[in-house]
């Protein structure tokens, strides 16, 4: 026969009573007279067999049995924590609360201006973004840490799908004034010889492959692990760079010079999200609003 199960308004007790270090502390954060919570301790000690406190002067104090109770008790109770901190975010999804995680070209760019344009649309949603690699921002959407995410293309597994792709040319990029005057396109094979400034990744991998075609090679002065720093590093005359056409609209802004690189270097980034969830309204908003900027194929 299964033992009798304590009442939680006697677990509840114990454990406000081993944590603010006596009864009388314990009925002042419980909101609850002293004699009550000295009743459900009572209770509880003759339900489990064994003394839970000791008297030490005018103070109890908890038993070597009550500590190793309590840690089961907090066991059951951060599982509670955790249900409570799950149906706030739930309740703060129904008044609109987007999560969304971007690789730095889309998250410096684009969205941005795609979060404004959701606070114009609906007032009430919250919107959160964080910028991560390719990989990070995949394993945020698979943990459900992020509702949408914008990635390099490739990177959809598992229960993650590529809910829309957006395909658009790399581009060469110098500071103001360096390409030569009447150049409407960078040839590949004026790149070497020139000081480049070049990214870390899979961009710079494929830009290389297409050069060992053609027998040349990048006379390599700088690298940059992320495109806006390599912008950078070109604003200033380091060299040039050929870079997502996101980072490159960027560069123009910030008085540089860009221009399309010949044979075109396609970039395309994904928009990810969970295949077994249905996309919020937010979500549906936001993603629209990218599509309409930069155009994309479902």
């Amino acid at each position: 026969m299964p033992p009798p199960l304590p009442s939680h308004r006697m677990i509840e007790a114990f454990r406000a009573a081993v944590l603010h270090g006596g009864i009388s502390a314990a009925a002042e954060a419980l909101g609850t007279s002293q004699p009550a919570l000295s009743r459900d301790i009572a209770n509880l000690q003759k339900l489990v067999g064994f003394q839970l406190f000791a008297k030490h002067g005018r103070t109890v104090r908890p038993t070597e049995e009550a500590l190793a109770l309590m840690a089961k008790v907090q066991q059951s109770f951060l599982g509670l924590e955790d249900i409570a901190r799950f149906y706030e975010q739930l309740r703060k999804q129904r008044i609109g609360r987007l999560s969304v995680c971007a690789i730095p070209a889309i998250g410096h760019s684009v969205m941005p201006a795609a979060m404004e344009f959701l606070r114009r649309r609906q007032e009430k949603v919250v919107v959160s973004l964080e910028i991560a690699s390719s990989i990070e921002v995949a394993r945020r959407v698979r943990n459900r840490q992020a509702d949408l995410g914008f990635a390099a293309q490739g990177l959809a597994f598992g229960d993650v799908e590529a809910v829309a792709e957006f395909t658009s040319d790399c581009v060469c990029i110098a500071a103001a004034g360096q390409f030569p005057a009447g150049w409407r396109q960078v040839g590949l094979a004026q790149l070497p010889g020139r000081p480049f400034v070049a990214l870390r990744g899979t961009l710079q991998k494929r830009l290389e492959d297409m050069l060992d075609g053609i027998g040349a090679e990048l006379d390599v002065v700088a690298e940059a692990s992320q495109s806006l720093s390599a912008s950078e590093l070109v604003l200033r005359g380091m060299g040039v760079s050929v870079v997502d056409p996101f980072t490159a609209a960027m560069h123009r802004q910030k008085g540089g010079s860009a221009l399309p690189l010949a044979p075109a270097l396609p970039y395309t980034v994904q928009a990810l999200a969970m295949g077994d969830a249905r996309m919020s309204a937010p979500a549906r908003d936001l993603l629209q609003y990218v599509q309409s900027v930069l155009g994309a194929s479902d």
